[in-house]
């Protein structure tokens, strides 16, 4: 189990060399810090595999948190921008694990709230559930989703070519920023949507600027969701190139557990070395066309290389 505390996550240099991966059999994936921000282009809340396993397309960058207690307001989010690290949410942040999904605890205005990230295997589909540990009175969660929508090679820049038009009926959210490119669909039950269509510039990629390479990138949102919650309450949201109507994050959830626990033989984690190298394995196999099966090389940027393979087939 890989598990940081607060003298890690709150300190920023070394937060930002910590990251996460949930992958989903297709090639695609749900990445970052433990913070949240996004060091890298391959860096992407929602990897669609969109010809599997090779072909990629970064669609939501990040999904960025607020705490709003009546007139006051906690950003959870951490983004670079070059010139300074706004919002700096990682200071409200107490706890990052990984057992079977990344776990990540915040304090803010007397809130303590846990997150939960997962995706779903064999679809573009990531799930994330937000559970309120602690709340001395109700409050709103805000959600503001910047979406990227390029390939995973490349990085996106303001433009007027994007749709700045999104719907949101029944607690669906639905919006194709360019054309031939995948739907895009964020379920927020018992949630409201503001629109306020907007470029966000210049997050800044250290990783990309380390490797000598174009470092700096703009995001687009649609606008921002609201929730009401209490001490008690969790909330699931769905992302995913699907229509999620029909589906419940808190059933992918338990369905994806059970997958990960059959690989272990059904078994309980317990952070074995065993069990660490079976599910690091699964996330290497995914699927290429209708019935077969391949290794990617490496994440973030890999595919399937056969040398690669070759040399990975005996220990996988």
């Amino acid at each position: 189990m890989l598990e940081k505390n607060i003298t890690v996550v709150q300190n920023f240099p070394a937060a930002t060399e910590c990251e996460w991966l949930e992958t989903n059999g297709l090639g695609g994936w749900s990445s970052s810090t433990i913070i949240g921000c996004n060091t890298r282009r391959y860096h992407s809340l929602l990897m669609a595999a969109t010809v599997p396993p090779a072909e990629r397309m970064a669609l939501v960058s990040k999904l960025d948190e607020t705490i709003v207690c009546g007139d006051d307001k906690y950003e959870l989010g951490t983004n670079n921008y070059g010139v300074c690290i706004h919002p700096t949410g990682y200071t409200f942040m107490t706890h990052f694990s990984k057992e079977l999904f990344p776990k990540f605890t915040y304090e803010a205005g007397g809130v303590t709230l846990r997150k939960t990230i997962g995706m779903v295997h064999g679809e573009n589909t990531v799930f994330i559930l937000y559970d309120v540990v602690k709340a001395g009175s109700p409050f709103t969660l805000e959600l503001q989703p910047l979406l990227s929508v390029r390939g995973y090679h490349n990085m996106m820049h303001a433009n007027d070519a994007i749709n700045r038009t999104a719907s949101f009926e029944k607690n669906i959210f639905k919006t194709n920023a360019y054309e031939g490119t995948p739907d895009i669909f964020i379920k927020v039950p018992g949630g409201n949507f503001s629109a306020g269509p907007a470029w966000f510039y210049n997050f800044n990629y250290s990783v990309e600027q380390y490797r000598g390479l174009d470092f700096t990138e703009d995001l687009f949102t649609h606008g921002k969701f609201s929730i009401p919650m209490k001490q008690g309450d969790s909330i699931g949201i769905i992302l995913s190139t699907d229509d999620p109507s029909e589906k419940d994050a808190h059933e992918l959830l338990h369905r994806e557990e059970n997958r990960k626990k059959e690989l272990l033989g059904g078994l309980v984690f317990n952070n074995s070395v065993e069990q660490i190298l079976i599910l690091a394995a699964d996330q290497f196999i995914v699927t290429r066309g209708e019935n077969l099966k391949t290794v990617i090389a490496g994440y973030h940027w890999f595919t399937d290389w056969s040398r690669d393979t070759m040399i990975s087939l005996p220990g996988l």
